[in-house]
């Protein structure tokens, strides 16, 4: 008795099988190859009891030309087939159950998250920045033309000439107001004729250069705006604002974060600090009245309109210090401002 079905052979060798079930045998009994599951291969095919199988009884003796002996093959390589038709269909193979993530996971997934946000965050906020820079929104007057040569648009105040003292005063000052504070400057100097060109504050050991800055185009939220320019590492003079001493609003931006950050610590100023305009080596000096927080890049109309007051001309002599706030995020701009300081009144602060 045969112990393999003589109708079992391999998919492109009918006379050939192998001794284990494989994937490569195929059902020659009705002439054309067809898939035959390994399990059924194990159970029927492969023994004995292939003399059960329903195929293999529908074959009359008068029908069947037994092929010769199969002999055994190594199995050949894997190759593509569609086959016409197969004896059992083929289950298909069930896929694992997904397990739930660990907290563990779900922790370090978190955080995962949330650094790429954060680098996403830094680096847009650092493209902003250099972008925008901490100057404010430009007045018409200068948006009209921003590539032109600037030239300071106030119209001076006139200064009364001091009158000095007289012996009297200097000899015998009255009892109920007591003699002022040596000070370095006795007397206002005359205003300039040129914009300044240092900045000190002494509470915060800040020293620096004042280069004059003209406007410049950039594109914020899908709109081109006009804003002032800024300098690297030094305090960016806006052209159109007053001369020191020529009583007008001089107005000096420089940035906190980037750049030098020359501004980082401004907000540390108090009224009654001292600020040091110099004009070449003529000093003008200055107290901090107030310090402002307006905000710039999501204004109304209503406060860019205020903020163009600020930074605009004034009838009156000040001194406007702007840079961006909060660090990194620069949605605001803090404003110090601060007048000139009375000859011979000491600061309120020596140290911050």
């Amino acid at each position: 008795m045969e112990t393999r079905c003589p109708h079992l052979g391999l998919q492109h060798n009918k006379h050939q099988t192998l001794l284990q079930p494989s994937s490569h045998h195929r059902c020659y009994v009705g002439g054309e190859p067809e898939r035959v599951p390994t399990a059924f291969q194990a159970q029927a095919c492969l023994t004995a009891a292939h003399r059960r199988c329903p195929r293999f009884k529908e074959v009359t003796p008068q029908e069947e030309s037994p092929p010769p002996e199969p002999t055994v093959a190594p199995a050949p390589q894997a190759k593509h087939h569609t086959p016409h038709a197969a004896l059992h269909p083929i289950p298909p193979e069930k896929k694992p159950a997904r397990r739930p993530l660990t907290l563990t996971e779900l922790v370090v997934l978190g955080l995962g998250g949330a650094i790429v946000l954060a680098v996403v965050f830094i680096g847009y906020a650092l493209v902003y920045r250099l972008t925008i820079g901490p100057g404010m929104e430009a007045p018409t007057v200068v948006a009209g033309n921003p590539t032109a040569t600037l030239v300071p648009t106030f119209t001076p105040t006139p200064t009364p000439t001091p009158t000095p003292p007289t012996a009297a005063v200097l000899l015998s000052p009255s009892p109920a107001a007591p003699a002022p504070a040596p000070s370095p400057l006795p007397t206002r100097p005359p205003p300039a004729s040129s914009p300044p060109t240092r900045l000190v504050i002494p509470v915060l050991n800040l020293d620096i250069p004042v280069v004059p800055v003209g406007v410049k185009k950039v594109q914020d939220g899908g709109r081109t705006r006009l804003i002032w320019d800024d300098v690297p590492n030094a305090g960016g003079f806006h052209q159109t604002s007053a001369y020191p001493g020529q009583g007008g609003n001089i107005v000096i931006n420089g940035h906190r974060d980037i750049k030098g950050a020359v501004f980082r610590h401004l907000d540390r100023l108090q009224p009654g600090d001292a600020i040091i305009l110099y004009v070449g080596d003529t000093p003008y000096e200055y107290r901090v009245t107030e310090t402002l927080v307006v905000p710039e890049t999501f204004a109304t109309a209503e406060q860019r309109a205020e903020n163009l007051r600020l930074i605009g001309p004034m009838p009156e002599e000040r001194l406007t210090l702007v840079t961006c706030t909060p660090i990194a995020l620069a949605t605001h701009r803090l404003l110090v401002i601060a007048k000139p300081a009375a000859p011979g009144a000491p600061p309120e602060r020596t140290t911050p």
